[in-house]
């Protein structure tokens, strides 16, 4: 994909998302996920927005389907494929 097309395809994303840049809280947030479960900080960040958002964190990374998790979370791997 040359640059231009990037360009372009982030440009398209950006109307159509709601981008949700990290805050001071944010990443105090996701400190503190992490300091509490083996996780890549990146992770910790997605499981602190999906709770920001009272949202169910979508993905199949082990890291982040914790059993007594205090987030809500849905594994694509047990997701039937078609």
């Amino acid at each position: 994909m040359r640059d231009s097309e990037a360009h372009e395809v982030v440009r398209d994303l950006r109307l159509r998302l709601d981008l949700d840049l990290p805050s001071e809280q944010r990443v105090l947030e996701a400190a503190a996920i992490k300091a509490d479960h083996p996780m890549a900080y990146a992770d910790a960040f997605a499981v602190a927005t999906a709770v920001a958002h009272d949202a169910t964190l979508v993905t199949g990374d082990p890291e982040l389907l914790v059993t007594d998790a205090s987030w809500r979370w849905k594994d694509l791997r047990a997701t039937p494929t078609r």
